[in-house]
């Protein structure tokens, strides 16, 4: 005689580990797209001081210079969107495991918050090779990360407003580096805090999982200033009384994009791995 086992689906379910965010408290929120694709941010030029004429007859200054700029044009270019269907026979004799809340809940989580985040990472670090600011890893972590430090500190971009992003392996790279040094006690206390993992040289350090950075990119140092992140649309719908589909229907849509402001664009470093391009 055959022997049949109980069988049963649970009502929850089970999903991978997603995280708020990375990035989205370190960025420039600061220009308007609403109702355009394209903005055009003006950087006015500075003119070169001369010497001040006390016995000239006319302009004592040495004459007018009309002011000049330039001209940053910034489009955004990612226009993404998601739809998913929930059934209803298949949520009512699925356990209603498949809440629609959920759901849309899980593909913000899991697709759409990392796309964003990969976006303006990918932005910072192709920002900081353009500047030839990619620094090619070293045998001292925390001496590549002094040496991103510099490259901003030339450009005096402010301590304040930086943020250095980091794998979780080039974040061991550098605590290793400082914990075996004779200054450890002076660090150990600052790489460890709420929020963020910690503090390094007063610039908050975010430890990031490796699939979000580009191939071969260990640490991106940015000014906030300096990376602008947009978001035009960011819209989530859940339709019930669809006419294609008896049930839910999860839709959304997203008009993003990431750019390095062309003023402050070497407000940007990087570290990368001997196989990537350095400076």
């Amino acid at each position: 005689m055959a022997v049949n086992l109980a069988l049963k689906y649970s009502s929850k379910l089970d999903q991978i580990w997603t995280h708020a965010s990375y990035t989205d408290n370190w960025i420039n929120k600061k220009y308007d797209f609403d109702g355009v694709e394209t903005v055009k941010v003006y950087t006015a030029t500075s003119v070169d001081p001369t010497d001040y004429s006390r016995t000239s007859t006319g302009d004592r200054y040495g004459g007018n210079n009309e002011l000049q700029d330039t001209i940053a044009t910034y489009t955004l270019e990612n226009d993404k969107g998601f739809k998913i269907a929930i059934d209803r026979g298949n949520f009512e004799q699925g356990m209603r495991a498949k809440k629609a809340g959920e759901v849309m809940r899980i593909e913000m989580n899991e697709k759409i918050i990392p796309m964003i985040d990969m976006d303006r990472l990918a932005t910072a670090a192709a920002g900081a090779t353009a500047v030839s600011q990619a620094i090619t890893a070293g045998q001292d972590a925390y001496q590549d990360i002094l040496k991103a430090n510099e490259y901003l500190d030339e450009c005096k971009a402010p301590l304040e407003g930086r943020v250095l992003f980091v794998t979780p392996a080039e974040y061991t790279l550098i605590k290793t580096a400082i914990t075996t040094n004779i200054q450890a006690p002076n660090y150990n206390d600052k790489l460890v805090a709420k929020g963020f993992v910690g503090e390094l040289d007063g610039v908050p350090v975010v430890k990031v999982p490796t699939s979000y950075f580009p191939s071969g990119v260990m640490a991106i140092l940015v000014h906030r200033d300096a990376l602008l992140g947009a978001r035009q649309v960011t819209e989530t719908r859940i339709i019930t009384d669809s006419e294609l589909v008896s049930g839910s229907v999860l839709v959304g849509r997203f008009i993003f994009g990431s750019f390095i402001l062309d003023a402050k664009k070497k407000g940007v470093a990087s570290v990368v791995d001997g196989s990537s391009q350095s400076s």
